[in-house]
């Protein structure tokens, strides 16, 4: 039985503080391996992504390979049409069994939409749900901002607040339940996709925002510079 995590996302690019927190969640759930999962065509970001399909997975891999438990999958990229989550979750839970715990791993601006995502209530009866922090966002205001018609669509989840430092292996393992969502308080660092991509058109420097692959890669491919910018990567 594996005990597997899945990070979505569109990963435009993929930075430091999406792979800080798949460690600590790496390690303070024990799971056998986190899965980068880049978004193929998102349902809810019809503008703004401005890498490539095929350049968002290569920063991925790039960024992934800097340890054996991570994995990018590019299951969404294959997929024709849009991508949705509870078609990613069920495809991984037949192909890691029904035994097999799967953790998808969501930024606390993500949670705050996942009533209008598509089976939303199925997802979180399908696997656990983490919940972590994200630049101004508050683990705090996760489950007191919930409407009641949210609620409901979600199947009524509970919700429980753990500080990542104080999980342990039978912690872990005493909430592998359905519609139990865990606001998990990790280390975050206040990193933006964003902020990187503007950074890039300024011609400034974004080590130590994203690995150093990717941030050579983004500088030989020219990925979000305008055509006569350069920059210290």
């Amino acid at each position: 039985m594996m005990r597997i995590g899945v990070m979505g996302g569109t990963f435009d690019p993929i930075h430091l503080g999406h792979l800080r927190a798949a460690e600590g969640i790496c390690g303070a759930f024990e799971l056998d391996q986190v899965i980068f999962v880049p978004a193929g065509k998102p349902p809810h970001k019809d503008h703004g992504v401005e890498a490539s399909a095929s350049q968002r997975y290569e920063m991925a891999s790039l960024a992934a390979a800097s340890a054996p438990y991570f994995a990018v999958s590019p299951i969404e990229l294959n997929r024709p049409g849009r991508s949705y989550s509870i078609d990613t979750i069920r495809e991984f839970r037949s192909r890691y069994g029904q035994e097999s715990t799967i953790y998808v791993i969501m930024g606390a601006d993500a949670f705050q939409d996942i009533a209008t995502w598509k089976d939303a209530g199925a997802l979180i009866s399908l696997a656990q749900l983490i919940v972590i922090a994200r630049p101004g966002w508050r683990l705090d205001e996760v489950e007191r901002s919930m409407t009641p018609s949210q609620r409901q669509v979600l199947g009524d989840p509970r919700f429980k607040y753990l500080r990542i430092s104080e999980i342990t292996p039978q912690v872990a393992r005493q909430h592998d339940e359905p519609r139990l969502v865990l606001l998990v308080e990790a280390v975050s660092l206040e990193i933006s996709s964003n902020q990187i991509r503007q950074l890039v058109k300024e011609g400034k420097s974004i080590r130590h925002l994203v690995a150093d692959p990717v941030a050579a890669y983004i500088a030989e491919n020219r990925v979000y510079q305008p055509t006569c910018a350069t920059i210290d990567a």
